[in-house]
């Protein structure tokens, strides 16, 4: 029994150092990403390409869950090789990316994960209209889709004196607002949220 039990941890051994060696000739370097308002680009080197099977690129946007999104099959290139992939997808201010690397063997193991912050913003701010204002508030702003959007009013000691969501266009949109009369002579700032950025702007009662 001894010695079976021997030869077990010896085949264990065995298999466990051909797993890593086999790891270690599908060393990644170089995984990162470059972002334009367009997509993200992921890059990355295989050391030893013959060693691979193919890669699954994960993204998630909570750090826990990560969901597949693409699957690419290894090239047959037998020593160092370059991969890419562009995610055209952006939808949220922080997205965190990995591969899952499957081997020629059929074990998988991960690459680091790499974090990106969105860099799609408006392309202008918010701009008031005839500021100083009557009883009512004219602004324009961009938008980079079509999208629900939260505007909120507030007094200079941080009190909301409006709140309303809207529907915005891609591109320019122009706004108007009554000003009630609660709304006395004096500064306030306006803010508008939507899911990619946060603008604001002061204006001014008369």
């Amino acid at each position: 029994m001894k010695k079976i039990s021997t030869l077990l941890l010896i085949a264990f051994s065995i298999a466990t150092q051909t797993l890593n060696a086999q790891l270690d000739l599908a060393f990644i370097s170089n995984f990162s990403v470059n972002s334009t308002n367009s997509c993200n680009r992921l890059t990355w080197v295989i050391a030893s390409n013959r060693a691979v099977n193919s890669f699954e690129i994960e993204k998630s946007t909570d750090g826990k869950n990560f969901k597949a999104i693409a699957v690419l099959i290894a090239t047959e290139k037998f020593d160092t090789e370059n991969y890419s992939y562009a995610d055209t997808a952006i939808t949220a201010d922080t997205i965190m990316y990995r591969l899952r690397i499957l081997n020629k063997s059929l074990h998988d193991f991960y690459s680091r994960i790499i974090l990106v912050r969105s860099k799609m913003i408006p392309d202008n701010n918010i701009r008031i209209i005839g500021n100083p204002v009557r009883d009512k508030l004219f602004f324009n702003y961009s938008s980079t889709k079509v999208q629900q959007a939260d505007i909120k009013i507030y007094s200079l000691t941080g009190k909301i004196l409006f709140n309303q969501e809207i529907s915005s266009f891609k591109g320019n949109n122009l706004i108007t607002i009554p000003l009630s009369s609660g709304f006395a002579p004096g500064m306030y700032v306006i803010e508008i949220n939507n899911d990619i950025a946060s603008q604001t702007a002061k204006f001014v009662k008369q």
